[in-house]
Formats: C-alpha cells, sequence, structure tokens
C-alpha cells in the first residue's frame, strides 16, 4: 500500500508540475564554455551552440523534436534567460528543425538555408519511393532565408551563416564566429562517426569533400572547429580527416570508373581500417557511391567525362 502511495504521488508530481520527464531529459544536456558568450550544449543528437548576445539568445542548431521542451529548460538555466531570439538550422533533418514547432509560435527568427525551406515544405522519398518527410506546416518553416552568405549581429560583430555548397544536403550551412575564431560546421564533420550524404536532398560526394575545403579557408591553428556531434577539434585533426576523406572519394571514383555497383563498392570497402571507432561505414559509401549517378557530368570530381 505504501509503495502504490509513492507512486501515486509521484505520478501527481509529475502530471501537476510538468516537469519529471523534462528534468530527467535534461539530464542528458551538458555545457562547457568555448568563448565570451558562446555556449557548447553537447546531447544525445549531438553539438549546439548557444550564443548570449545583450537581447537574448541565438541558436546554432536545434535538436529533435522529442528533445525540444528538456533541450530549451537546459537553455534557459544555462543561460539566465528564456528568450530565443534566432534558431539556425543547418539542414532539414529533425535533428537541426525539431524546435521550430516550439519556436516558430512565440516569433523566434528562424534561419536557414533557403534549399533547406523547400526540403521541409516538400515531401521527400527516398529512391523515388519510401516516404522519409512529409510537409511541415507553413507556420513552422524557417521565416528567414538566403543563398550564399548570411551575417547576424552578435556582440558587436557577427555570425558569418555560409553555403557548404552541395555536401550532406544541398542546404547545409555553417557558422563562423571570427571575432571568437569559432567555427560551428554543420553536418558536413563529425568527429564521432561516418557523416553519409543524404542522396535524396540532392547531397553529393563530390559536394561533400568541396564543402571541407570551403571550411578549411576559416580554420587556423587557433579555431575551434565544433562538429555536428563528436569532439570539438583543431585544425591538425580537421586537416587529418579532410585529407582522409579527400583520399576515400578518389577511390570511390576509381571504383566508379571501373564500372562497380554501390553493392560492390559496400563490400570492397574501401573505408576499411580508416575509423574503427567511429562503426561500421556502408551507408557513407553506399550513399556516397549513389549520389555519384546525378552528378556523372562533374569532370572536376571525376577526373574526366565518363565513357
Amino acid at each position: 500500500m505504501r509503495g502504490i502511495t509513492r507512486l501515486l504521488s509521484l505520478f501527481a508530481c509529475c502530471t501537476v508540475a510538468g516537469i519529471c520527464q523534462v528534468a530527467a531529459a535534461a539530464e542528458q544536456f551538458t555545457a562547457r564554455q568555448l568563448a565570451d558568450n558562446i555556449q557548447l550544449i553537447t546531447g544525445p543528437s549531438g553539438n549546439t551552440l548557444a550564443a548570449v548576445d545583450s537581447d537574448g539568445v541565438i541558436l546554432i542548431e536545434g535538436v529533435p523534436a522529442k528533445l525540444a521542451d528538456a533541450y530549451l529548460a537546459f537553455v534557459t538555466k544555462l543561460t539566465g534567460t528564456d528568450h530565443i531570439k534566432a534558431v539556425v538550422n543547418t539542414h532539414w533533418h529533425d535533428e537541426s528543425t525539431g524546435l521550430n514547432a516550439k519556436l516558430a509560435p512565440k516569433g523566434v527568427t528562424i534561419i536557414a538555408h533557403a534549399n533547406t525551406r523547400q526540403w521541409l515544405a516538400s515531401t521527400i522519398r527516398k529512391r523515388g519511393e519510401e516516404i522519409i518527410h512529409k510537409p511541415t506546416p507553413k507556420a513552422q518553416l524557417p521565416n528567414k532565408t538566403f543563398r550564399d552568405k548570411l551575417l547576424v549581429p552578435f556582440r558587436g560583430g557577427n555570425i558569418e551563416l555560409g553555403y557548404s555548397f552541395q555536401a550532406h544536403t544541398d542546404g547545409d550551412i555553417y557558422a563562423w564566429f571570427p571575432q571568437q575564431n569559432v567555427l560551428f560546421t554543420g553536418p558536413t564533420v563529425r568527429t564521432d562517426a561516418w557523416s553519409p550524404v543524404d542522396e535524396a536532398t540532392n547531397g553529393y560526394i563530390g559536394g561533400f569533400v568541396d564543402a571541407y575545403d570551403s571550411l578549411a579557408r576559416l580554420v587556423n591553428d587557433k579555431t575551434t572547429v565544433v562538429p555536428l556531434s563528436g569532439a570539438v577539434i583543431g585544425k591538425v585533426e580537421f586537416d587529418e580527416q579532410k585529407a582522409m576523406y579527400a583520399k576515400l572519394v578518389k577511390e570511390m571514383v576509381a571504383l566508379l570508373r571501373k564500372s562497380r555497383s554501390a553493392d560492390e563498392v559496400v563490400i570492397a570497402n574501401p573505408a576499411v581500417g580508416l575509423k574503427p571507432q567511429w562503426g561500421d561505414p556502408s551507408a557513407f559509401l553506399d550513399q556516397g557511391f549513389r549520389s555519384f549517378y546525378g552528378n556523372l557530368r562533374d569532370s572536376r570530381h571525376l577526373g574526366g567525362a565518363m565513357p
């Protein structure tokens, strides 16, 4: 009887206060300061940045919708304010856009590349059959878009949001804090897993290596590089990953020119031994190789026109 009473009391607490689930989930988030007024928040879906401006918080990247309440509660406790003035979606996936439904009705500026808004508003099919996304309600779509670069005022300077070409998707963006020398890479860079391209939304393995080249121009010896997931790195580690991917893509091109199929490439596994701690590279190889099929005229990446 006493046990039942305790359970009922706990249930009443959670139901009335509405905090038990949020508090439990919030324990999954951790934070550390990267620079003045910039906090790195790490959780189940990866990394985000909370940039604390004088009149509110700018969130670089979101979290999946199921974690939205817990994440926002964590941000409020961390920054001392619940005023979110902007959130940046680095691409269209739920790991980036899951806050939109909560923040859009509050008038928060939701920033994304124009292609990301277009994908969110569309029905997306994988290889023409399986529906992997249904249109997002118009009121929850990004309300500020750009195509090349966008400067967002922050602490007397600017955050540079830039297009990462046709990489993980064709709407990827990065966030660069030049004064603080902090770079959030968006989905191009992970340091704990392979980063497969999303062929359903025009991700392209050639654009993926282009994105690394573009980001490299922002990285110097003192840059703090924040990947979408995994540990923060510096220039040495970033350059190592950049070179690894460039070499791997060249090997994939060689297999393409030998008329190998995606299944054969996965079996051949040119990534074997490269990053065993990242797990199985099959998805990266399969989707990356298939992304060649829509880009066979790209002689720069393919080493000349395909026969």
